[in-house]
């Protein structure tokens, strides 16, 4: 019976765990909710709405600071941990403040708390997070096209993505509490907003499109038509002398007709006129070249306007005289005068009827025909494209796209990537007895997928299952998680799930031995220390077994202090070495650096596997599944029984019966995985040592 003595050694491994207790116990303390005005620091506020004028109280539910712009309230200011209290990667929620615009586009984001185990107090992840949350800036809640991915945030993918949906989600909540908002099931065209804009706000932002013509281009068109000198209605001027400028553009939103007609109340006036269901246009020109001519007046030419049209998906719309209202204008255009509709020489608004195929919300065109006179007339189109702007196109809310559908979106490839490396490596232990069979077959196929597993699956995939996924996975249901958390992180899920299966079909060694990055960054490591000469320390069994005891108490007191909230900021979890090594690739402070670089010396000299005990059985619990044994198994020249029988052979003693005490010693020597730490008599001298096994 094993009996654990207290001794120098264990006070020796009981240091480690009294520093780490402290380390909890002095942890920093947690965020908390409410107080919002006093979190908006100068720094979140550069961040957050940049250049607020006055901010109003914390009120509402949800809770929201309103951010003023003269008397008007223009966006909302929220904090991410007083509304849904959202985790990311680790136990403790985060804190995002974060502002959102009533048209619903976010005004920036800032974490000013969080507990993330691979971002906090990194010198390289934690400013990469916060470029990343600025990059919100700008964003709809609704479509858009993100300007960083998560991935910017290097080895912390999920933080981002998750911190990024808790802005969105509060936000929505934000925003429904407060602004009332048309619901609609298809593109609508918002009619009813209105914001006062000066005519050139309206056409920087699309409102108001504008096309400019001169007789130079008038000219070059004629010529490539074929109409060289031809006679036009209005004559050409010298080449860069303008033709004809021309604005248009949809009368019917308030927040474009509103600002084109001189204010909402002549803007009602005119509406009248528009019938349910139609849409108005309006047209303003200078120069020589107007925009209706004078066709529209005669009967003979149908009383059509034959210098403009739209088209539209292919279909061209006209305009008569009776769609038509003309508008009184004021040429001049002195120092003092305020560009506008009314300010150019013609002006005027087409009415669409009812019955034309018209859709407000799509892009159209205008074209501006110049035709020549006589008995061949020759036509030239100058087409100007018109798009209304999005934010007078009401959406239909979008689904919303849970984080975890979006992580398995964007990381198809290396899902796949991964799905062939767990295939490869369920087919090396299907056929592990053909691999075996050739010593140079198993050491290529085992190292080039353990450089595989180290440089793809570790140092660039940053996929290392750790202590800390266990936990997160354990204490998700307690934490109200759906299923989605789980599968929030693709390729950690994926190998969570074939480690799963292997441990119950096998035992931990798949794992250890075969896709944890830090295992095989050690098992590199040690075969290239052992060409080099360096000595190896072969400790005794009971050594090792109070070894193997150190770490399964060191795990067993991470999880209780995590799983007991005494340890909520995860200090007790760097007691592995895999975020520094494998994570963070050695981008830390000095301290987990030592750490880390001592534990691979460390294997540098003494073997990570050593499940053989002193008779011979193995310890499928320490077992990494090298495959060693097997290949020491079918090694005629190296295995000590195979080497016996061939020596007799040679001999001319084959088939021969052996002594018992031989054959007893060749079965002991068969095992498979056969191993002793206790030096072996052999009758032709010296053992000799082969990998981790003994042989004469």
């Amino acid at each position: 019976m094993f009996v654990w003595r207290f001794g120098s050694l264990d006070r020796a491994l009981l240091l480690p765990f009294l520093a780490l207790i402290a380390l909890v116990f002095v942890s920093p303390a947690l965020a908390e909710k409410g107080k919002l005005r006093e979190r908006l620091t100068p720094d979140v506020m550069a961040a957050v709405y940049p250049g607020a004028e006055r901010l109003g109280p914390e009120e509402g539910s949800p809770p929201a600071i309103a951010v003023y712009k003269g008397d008007k309230v223009t966006a909302y200011i929220f904090s991410t941990l007083d509304i849904i209290n959202a985790r990311a990667y680790s136990v403790i929620p985060f804190d995002v403040i974060a502002g959102v615009e009533l048209g619903g586009r976010i005004t920036g984001a800032k974490v000013v708390f969080h507990r993330e185990p691979y971002v906090y107090q990194d010198p390289v992840r934690q400013p990469q997070l916060d470029t990343f949350l600025a990059a919100e800036a700008g964003m709809p809640l609704s479509g858009g096209v993100p300007t960083l991915r998560p991935d910017y945030v290097a080895q912390s993918t999920i933080t981002a993505r998750l911190m990024r949906a808790a802005i969105h989600d509060t936000a929505r909540l934000v925003l429904l509490s407060r602004v009332r908002r048309q619901s609609v099931a298809v593109p609508t065209l918002d009619v009813e907003r209105f914001e006062l804009k000066s005519w050139d706000e309206l056409i920087t932002e699309g409102s108001v499109g504008r096309g400019r013509v001169t007789s130079g281009e008038v000219a070059a068109a004629l010529a490539k038509a074929g109409a060289v000198d031809a006679e036009l209605d209005v004559p050409l001027g010298k080449p860069d002398d303008l033709y004809t400028e021309v604005f248009f553009g949809l009368l019917t939103p308030a927040a474009i007709g509103g600002n084109v007609l001189g204010g909402l109340r002549n803007f009602e006036d005119f509406r009248q006129r528009i019938p349910p269901g139609g849409h108005a246009i309006f047209m303003a020109s200078t120069g020589p070249y107007d925009f209706h001519g004078t066709n529209h007046w005669w009967k003979e030419h149908g009383f059509r306007f034959d210098r403009v049209r739209i088209v539209q998906d292919g279909q061209t719309i006209g305009f008569v005289h009776e769609d038509y209202q003309k508008f009184l204008t004021s040429a001049a255009h002195g120092p003092q005068s305020q560009p506008g509709f009314q300010s150019q020489e013609e002006a005027g608004v087409f009415i669409l009827p009812p019955n034309v195929s018209f859709d407000p919300v799509k892009p159209w065109r205008l074209e501006l025909l110049v035709t020549t006179t006589g008995q061949n007339p020759v036509t030239v189109i100058f087409p100007f494209e018109y798009k209304l702007p999005a934010a007078l196109i009401l959406m239909p809310d979008e689904p919303v796209v849970a984080p975890w559908v979006e992580a398995w979106r964007d990381a198809k490839v290396n899902v796949a990537i991964l799905a062939v490396l767990l295939a490869v490596l369920t087919a090396i232990f299907a056929f592990q007895a053909q691999l075996s069979r050739s010593r140079r077959a198993h050491r290529l196929v085992r190292n080039g997928f353990l450089l595989v597993v180290l440089v793809w699956l570790g140092w660039t995939a940053s996929v290392q299952l750790s202590i800390v996924n266990v936990l997160n996975y354990v204490q998700a249901p307690f934490r109200g998680s759906d299923i989605g958390y789980y599968l929030v992180e693709p390729l950690m899920v994926m190998i969570a799930g074939y480690t799963l299966v292997s441990v119950v079909l096998i035992g931990r060694g798949v794992f250890c031995g075969w896709l944890c990055p830090f295992g095989a960054l050690q098992e590199l490591l040690a075969q290239i220390s052992r060409p080099l000469g360096v000595p190896q320390w072969n400790p005794s069994f009971a050594l090792e077994k109070r070894l193997w005891m150190g770490k399964y108490i060191a795990a067993a007191a991470v999880l209780v202090l995590m799983l007991a909230g005494i340890d909520g900021s995860g200090v007790s979890t760097e007691i592995e070495p895999f975020k520094t090594a494998i994570t963070s690739k050695f981008s830390r402070a000095w301290p987990y650096l030592l750490y880390a670089s001592a534990l691979l010396a460390i294997g540098l000299f003494c073997e990570r596997a050593r499940a053989i005990e002193p008779t011979g059985k193995i310890n499928m619990a320490e077992c990494f599944q090298c495959l060693d044994c097997q290949v020491e198994y079918y090694d005629d020249k190296r295995c000590p029984p195979l080497v016996a029988a061939a020596r007799s052979r040679a001999d001319g003693k084959a088939g021969a019966a052996f002594p018992a005490r031989r054959l007893s010693r060749m079965r002991e020597l068969r095992t498979p995985g056969w191993r002793s730490n206790r030096r072996t008599r052999c009758a032709g001298g010296e053992p000799e040592r082969i990998g981790s096994l003994t042989a004469c």
